[in-house]
């Protein structure tokens, strides 16, 4: 790559060469980064919300008090249930 062509003079057929070769791979590379772009925020959100899941000590004991009492809720409340 940079052999003997290194030393040749420039040419404006060589720039244009290489500005043509610079948009050729622009135009291939930044379709690619666009369709990326969402799955790496994503995956950056992903790995935020796992680490509150980590954070949270929810005692076994404790989430059953919080399951008998929104079905004690539930079954008080006046309004129709539609799902069980």
């Amino acid at each position: 790559m940079f052999g003997p062509n290194l030393y040749k003079p420039l040419s404006f057929g060589r720039i244009i060469g290489g500005i043509s070769k610079t948009l050729n791979f622009a135009n291939q590379v930044i379709p690619i980064y666009e369709q990326a772009k969402p799955l790496i925020g994503n995956a950056r959100k992903v790995m935020s919300i796992m680490k509150e899941f980590s954070h949270t000590n929810i005692d076994l004991s404790d989430a059953k008090k919080i399951k008998n009492t929104v079905k004690s809720t539930i079954n008080n409340s006046s309004n129709p249930v539609f799902f069980q």
